[in-house]
């Protein structure tokens, strides 16, 4: 790492004033465990939030185009700009944090130096593993083993280099990708094998201790009952599993 980079930014993505309370729980659970690093909110460029501005000073914001924030498709567009990693250079990484995720410790600095690429909760695209029980936990761990996984990245660690490096490439050979950036990222598509080299992804035992997303009972299991370092879409599998460990009206 270049010594003029600081190590990491937390950028959280913004695209209205209102927040449900699940969102302003999550935003103040970040700001209390991850509030010692630099804490950037993501935002369109005519969204006004003077008042979390008010009501965390310690926020900085980037500003991007209104288009971006419109739909899901616009957002991954936004999140396969080279503009947007551009905007962080002064960061080695950045830690992408939707306002649907929970950290539960700081463990940032040290999956920094891990020196993955890429890093998010591992997932597969098929219902059937969204919410796989605790004790079917070693047919979550086959499927995983087995078929595509993708990292999921609503939650997840980015390093700005190699972002910027493997999209130039990517722009080099490839049309506009027009499916959710972290399968890009993944290259779950098998037309994106020849890029596997230039994007260093973890084994996804290890992203499991990173992240959980879907089937977090499973989860819980293969990680013989330890958290990970966060969590991202709690509300949509199993809420029931995580009310144990996130308070809703905390």
């Amino acid at each position: 790492m270049a010594d003029n980079k600081s190590l990491v930014a937390v950028v959280i993505p913004v695209y209205q004033s209102a927040m449900t309370d699940a969102e302003q729980m999550s935003l103040k659970q970040c700001m209390a465990v991850l509030g010692n690093y630099p804490v950037v909110i993501a935002k369109p460029a005519s969204l006004d939030l003077t008042a979390l501005r008010g009501e965390y000073p310690a926020l900085a914001f980037e500003s991007f185009e209104d288009s971006y924030f419109k739909s899901v498709d616009a957002y991954n567009r936004l999140m396969t700009s080279i503009d947007f990693y551009k905007t962080f250079t002064a960061y080695e990484y950045i830690l992408i944090y939707q306002l649907d995720a929970f950290v539960f410790r700081d463990e940032l600095t040290a999956w920094c130096a891990k020196g993955y690429d890429y890093i998010g909760a591992p997932s597969l695209h098929q219902p059937k593993y969204d919410t796989v029980p605790a004790g079917s936990a070693q047919i979550f761990a086959d499927a995983l083993s087995t078929q595509r996984v993708v990292l999921n990245g609503g939650l997840s660690l980015r390093r700005i280099p190699a972002f910027l490096r493997y999209l130039k490439i990517y722009n080099t050979f490839y049309p506009a990708w027009k499916g959710n950036e972290d399968m890009l990222f993944c290259q779950e598509a098998t037309r994106l094998k020849p890029l596997k080299i230039f994007m260093t992804l973890p084994k996804w035992p290890e992203a499991l201790r990173f992240a959980f997303e879907k089937s977090p009972a499973a989860s819980y299991e293969l990680t013989h009952h330890e958290l990970p370092f966060a969590c991202h879409a709690w509300e949509r599998y199993e809420p029931s599993f995580w009310a144990r460990f996130i308070a809703v009206n905390q």
